[in-house]
């Protein structure tokens, strides 16, 4: 079983706390979800390896930091493009049984849920967002189980896509994988639950955290 994260271009990550973060907080928020992603995952006893799918050049700063492997997907690629690219060189160079599509954004999970949703998958496991609507993570055994959808709304689409294609998708809702960060909402989220992740500790050190909880305060709340 190898993990897949595909990482974004950092330079633009995360647009929709653009109201909130400056462009370099963003980049910085974005290290520092993906160092908590990829400690994690390091960590796991299921996992044969890891596959950091960017063309960002920080990826190969955390490839090395991480001893993970690292693909550069084609650069018209969109999100699902790059993961089916990213399975297919672990097919052919790795021969790997299994995939776990883990975003870089999802800075809250843990070690053990990676390692019981890996022993408890018999094919298909999806791990939807808390709306329901995306896939916040997947994994498929074989690798090529089903095709890879990610287009914000493809929880739906991939367990008809199991379905269609003769398995029946584990689902897992409300697992450590359901919060990925994308409003400020989400951030507060993280450092009520995850007060000791990297990015937690980020948000605190930086000024962020205490930035944002002023910003959520109403007018007239006593301090």
């Amino acid at each position: 079983m190898w993990a897949i994260v595909p990482i974004k271009t950092f330079e633009r990550a995360k647009q929709r706390l653009a109201n909130v973060l400056t462009e370099e907080e963003r980049r910085s928020l974005m290290l520092a979800m993906a160092r908590d992603v990829l400690t994690c995952l390091s960590k796991a006893k299921n996992l044969t390896g890891i596959l950091i799918v960017s063309r960002a050049a920080e990826a190969d700063v955390l490839a090395s930091a991480f001893s993970t492997e690292r693909f550069a997907e084609s650069p018209d690629s969109n999100l699902a493009n790059a993961l089916t690219q990213a399975t297919d060189y672990l097919l052919e160079h790795f021969n790997a049984r299994g995939v776990f599509i883990v975003p870089a954004d999802v800075p809250g999970i843990t070690t053990e849920e990676v390692d019981a949703l890996i022993a408890a998958n018999s094919s298909v496991t999806l791990l939807p967002d808390a709306e329901n609507i995306g896939t916040n993570g997947m994994i498929c055994s074989p690798p090529n189980a089903i095709e890879f959808i990610f287009d914000g709304k493809s929880f739906k689409p991939h367990a008809d896509a199991a379905f269609a294609n003769g398995l029946t998708p584990r689902i897992v809702p409300g697992s450590c994988f359901a919060l990925d960060i994308d409003t400020p909402a989400d951030l507060e989220t993280l450092l009520d639950q995850q007060p000791r992740c990297q990015t937690a500790i980020y948000l605190n050190r930086s000024g962020i955290g205490s930035r944002l909880s002023a910003q959520q305060r109403l007018p007239g709340d006593q301090a």
